[in-house]
């Protein structure tokens, strides 16, 4: 199966943000020389001028964020529990340092899923912007997936 490019249809970034919208949460893959690690996290899809990117939060010191700072690179998914429907997907993530950003991320992260609000308002939270490299989303076993692949360059 050939991946599409975003430049190549706009129907299929938008069926890709579509899908996305219909989860808040997903579980984040890092790894390090601890070994791999999964985190469950909020999350917001935007859509940017090179494809689509995740607003997530971790906190600071955590081995989610010290595993982001060694190694940006990231994988995702978000699933109902049902084997025929999920979306999963790689990309790179990094810590939005500036304090008047920060904000807003954490803003428009708390308008896409509202129950992240208590988290995000905690001590020592920080926003993270993944950079969506790929993309692949599953709707039904009998429909072809979508593929996404996204411009390296942000």
């Amino acid at each position: 199966m050939s991946a599409a490019r975003p430049t190549d249809g706009d129907a299929a970034l938008e069926r890709a943000l579509w899908a996305l919208r219909a989860y808040d949460t997903m579980a984040l893959a890092t790894t390090s020389q601890a070994g791999p690690h999964v985190a469950g996290v909020f999350f917001a899809p935007e859509r940017t001028d090179t494809g689509i990117r995740l607003l997530i939060a971790t906190r600071g010191g955590s081995r989610l964020h010290r595993e982001l700072a060694t190694d940006a690179r990231v994988a995702f998914m978000c699933s109902p529990g049902n084997a025929s429907r999920w979306i999963q997907g790689g990309g790179i993530a990094s810590v939005v340092d500036d304090p008047a950003q920060r904000t807003e991320v954490a803003q428009r992260l708390i308008d896409h899923a509202a129950d992240a609000q208590a988290y995000v308002e905690g001590p020592d939270v920080l926003p993270v912007a993944i950079a969506v490299r790929w993309l692949k989303v599953v709707e039904a076993r009998d429909r072809p997936h979508l593929l996404l692949a996204f411009d390296s360059s942000d």
